[in-house]
Formats: structure tokens, sequence, C-alpha cells
């Protein structure tokens, strides 16, 4: 039966000639699978691994790289409140100084104040007293030409008004 079906084929072909082709086509197909198929196949699966390592790879550091980031985060808010409790700390510190130097300088001034007074009393007093003892002298001068000689009306009044005039070019 194999030979009825294999004698009565189109195109001058044989049984044997496609048995032929038939064995010329499992031998290439073995040769290439051989040749090519493995090798490529390895190379697939190599590159497949390759990609698979590069992939977990790029997970790990960017899981590094997130927590880092994480960390580098979690630093700079301790910064940031450090610098803030630092800043209020130096004004508290730049307030009482400020304080500090506004009391001594009210104090210094208030001191400068006294002395000043107490100076201008001791020189109203002082002048007072030079003033009693000037009058006192003008009436001594007064009483002892008064007494020299005998003065008249416009004599007194001659000699009171340059008593006067002497006390006004002494202040």
């Amino acid at each position: 039966m194999y030979q009825m079906l294999l004698s009565g084929l189109p195109l001058g072909l044989s049984g044997t000639k496609i048995l032929l082709h038939l064995f010329n086509f499992a031998l290439l197909m073995g040769g290439l699978t051989l040749l090519v198929y493995k090798p490529v196949l390895k190379f697939i699966t190599k590159r497949q691994e390759d990609i698979k390592k590069q992939l977990e790879d790029n997970q790990n550091t960017e899981k590094k790289a997130k927590s880092l980031l994480a960390e580098y985060q979690e630093k700079l808010d301790k910064v940031e409140i450090e610098l803030d409790q630092k800043k209020a700390k130096a004004e508290k510190s730049i307030s009482a100084h400020k304080e500090a130097v506004i009391s001594e300088a009210e104090r210094r001034a208030e001191e400068i104040y006294r002395k000043a007074e107490i100076e201008s009393e001791n020189e109203r007093i002082e002048a007072i007293n030079s003033l009693h003892n000037e009058v006192a002298d003008v009436a001594l001068r007064i009483a002892s030409n008064i007494l020299e000689r005998e003065i008249s009306r416009e004599e007194n009044a001659k000699i009171i008004d340059a008593c006067i005039e002497e006390w006004s070019e002494n202040d």
C-alpha cells in the first residue's frame, strides 16, 4: 500500500526521492538544531538571566537609594529642628543681653543725672554763699564810706548805683 501511494505521484517524483528529501530535511533540521538552535537558545537564556540579574540589582539599588533618601531626610529634619532650637536660643540670648545693656545704660544715665543734680545744687549753694559774701562786702564798703564822711542823698544814690553795677559785673 505504501508503494501504491508512492507510485502514482505527479511531477515525476518517486517515493524514494521524497524519502531522500525528507531524510535530508531531517538531517538539516538536526544539524541546524545542533549548530544554531542550541547556541541561540543558550544565548537567549543567558541574556534573560542577565536581564533578571540587572532588574534585581536595580531593585536592590532602588531600595538602598530609598532607604538612604529616608535616612538623609530624617537627618535633614533633625538638623532643621536643631537649627530652629539654636536660633531660638540665640534670640533669647540676644534679647537678654540687649535688656542687660539697656538697663545698665539706664542705670548709668540715672547716676549721671543724680551727679549733675548734686553738682548743680552745690554750685547753686556756692553761688548763693558767694552772693551773700559780696552783698556783705558791698554793704560793708557802703557803711565804711558812709562812716568816713557824711554823704548827701545824691552821693548815697551814686554809691548804691555803683554797688549795683559792681554786682552785675560779678555775676
